[in-house]
């Protein structure tokens, strides 16, 4: 599956959770910064407004033993920004632009585990693409 990129996301591979955190993504759930998750069976997603509180988050998940940089570039999570794409190298992520429900004019960036097909596009729970941050300011910028 494909997790939904708004904002500043920051992406992390579950088997990095379930490696590093006691208890994986149970243990994890008391670190969850806000409401914007959506997850795959690889990989889950949070959404910040700004590079700040994905820097805060960042922050928080290094201080849980979780990489983000290693020597191939991001190791357990990466941080893609709506607009621009990754922000660092990372071998393990495909990202790129989907339609919602085969619509050309409801375009959202998403990312998938590198080498995975299914474009099936997971969002948070009560997710409108008429309400979203991609909407209100596109994919690009201005």
């Amino acid at each position: 599956m494909t997790v939904l990129v708004e904002g500043v996301s920051v992406i992390i591979k579950l088997e990095a959770i379930n490696r590093v955190i006691p208890d994986g993504w149970e243990g994890f759930r008391q670190y969850m910064p806000n409401f914007t998750l959506c997850k795959d069976d690889k990989l889950a997603r949070f959404s910040f407004l700004d590079k700040d509180g994905a820097m805060e988050f960042k922050n928080k998940l290094e201080s849980l033993n979780l990489v983000y940089q290693g020597s191939e570039g991001a190791e357990d999570f990466a941080l893609v920004d709506q607009m621009y794409g990754v922000t660092t190298k990372c071998n393990w992520l495909e990202c790129g632009h989907l339609d919602i429900h085969n619509d050309p004019k409801k375009k959202v960036a998403a990312c998938r585990l590198a080498g995975t097909r299914d474009d099936t596009i997971v969002t948070p729970e009560g997710w409108k693409y008429e309400n979203s941050l991609t909407a209100e300011y596109g994919l690009t910028p201005s």
